[in-house]
């Protein structure tokens, strides 16, 4: 039983060939992978040969569980070289951040792509699932797939969950850099007074709101801030 699938790739090349070579070791898969170059892209054949008896019977399984480890391959090329790629740039596109900002924001982004949004456990299995799901369905339909066009008009769902992740991750970039300018235009205010509490505590709303109270609990965030010009620079309520 023999059959084939073309991908195309302009990026990718090693990573599909490598992965496509360990899974052939893995798995004893009849493969032979074939690379062609035309111009800045590159074709990769992948073409199945299996003689058995078994394979000749069964051609539509066999067929598909070989797409199946084509997926895997592919998804796998995508979450490990394409996806921090495209993190970067989101980042970049959106807040113009310094090299060191935007690096810290693009870790914690991949790290909850690895280890979930809320410690959702199996986050980063799903999401590898989800991406097989989703190329699965594109070689059902075709035996010619390219990994950039997938990427750029089919795997919505899947950039969505990326898109998720940045958000997050520059949603907790800013309460950070709040809190921190919040917690020095603090310091710079108590040392530049003379004591009027002897202690003065922080509060912070879900919202991100802060709130200054007294030894009694007793907000005093108007009337210590007010007059040293500091509610236009931070965020509190009254």
């Amino acid at each position: 039983m023999k059959h084939s699938v073309q991908l195309g790739t302009q990026d990718y090349r090693e990573s599909i060939c490598e992965c496509l070579r360990e899974l052939r070791e893995q798995e004893q898969l009849p493969l032979q992978v074939v690379e062609l170059r035309q111009g800045k892209r590159w074709l990769i054949q992948c073409k199945f040969d299996d003689p058995s008896s078994e394979a000749t019977e069964n051609g539509d399984i066999v067929q598909r569980i070989h797409r199946y480890y084509l997926a895997n391959a592919l998804a796998e090329t995508i979450l490990h070289h394409w996806e921090k790629k495209h993190v970067r740039q989101i980042i970049q596109k959106k807040d113009p951040l310094s090299e060191g900002d935007w690096q810290a924001v693009s870790d914690k982004a991949l790290e909850y792509l690895n280890n979930g949004l809320g410690q959702v456990r199996g986050y980063s299995v799903n999401r590898k699932t989800s991406l097989v799901t989703q190329i699965l369905s594109c070689l059902d339909q075709s035996s010619i797939f390219d990994i950039e066009g997938f990427l750029c008009f089919r795997a919505q769902e899947y950039k969505s969950q990326v898109n998720k992740a940045v958000e997050y991750a520059l949603d907790e970039y800013v309460i950070d850099k709040e809190y921190m300018e919040f917690i020095l235009l603090l310091k710079h205010f108590v040392d530049s007074q003379k004591p009027q509490l002897e202690w003065l505590h922080v509060g912070m709303t879900p919202q991100g709101k802060f709130h200054l109270y007294n030894n009694e609990g007793v907000e005093v965030t108007h009337q210590f801030l007010e007059d040293y010009q500091l509610d236009n620079a931070v965020s509190y309520t009254h």
